[in-house]
């Protein structure tokens, strides 16, 4: 398992987020359109992610709800079989956000561990393309 990328969840404007992260010196990869705003910055060892919710209504409702309630921010773990580390992590007693695996807000498959199940920062599983 290796970090995949670092996820932050803004109150915030979009576009003058990401020009701040630009400024700093992050590459922009790509964004998204829709309910749900992503901003991929690609760093060299791992992504930054900029999650931004224009409005209420999309199929990442849940999942912002779950995340919003304990961190703004949150950790993803690129996994080469996302199978294996559900059924892991489902044997050490973890439960998931929706129903992974769940494709969209990125080029991956990934599944959201439900952070009321273990302490720290909430994490989710990515199967990269």
């Amino acid at each position: 398992m290796d970090l995949h990328h670092v996820g932050q969840l803004l109150d915030a404007p979009f576009e003058p987020a990401v020009a701040f992260y630009e400024e700093l010196g992050l590459s922009l990869r790509e964004t998204t359109d829709g309910a749900v705003r992503v901003a991929f910055f690609e760093t060299e060892s791992a992504e930054f992610h900029l999650i931004v919710r224009e409005r209420r209504g999309s199929g990442a409702d849940d999942l912002l709800d779950a995340i919003g309630r304990r961190s703004a921010a949150h950790v993803a773990f690129a996994v080469d079989d996302l199978a294996v580390a559900m059924a892991d992590a489902a044997d050490a007693g973890l439960s998931f956000v929706g129903d992974p695996p769940e494709e969209g807000l990125g080029p991956y498959r990934r599944a959201f561990v439900a952070p009321e199940g273990h302490v720290g920062v909430p994490f989710e599983f990515v199967e990269p393309r």
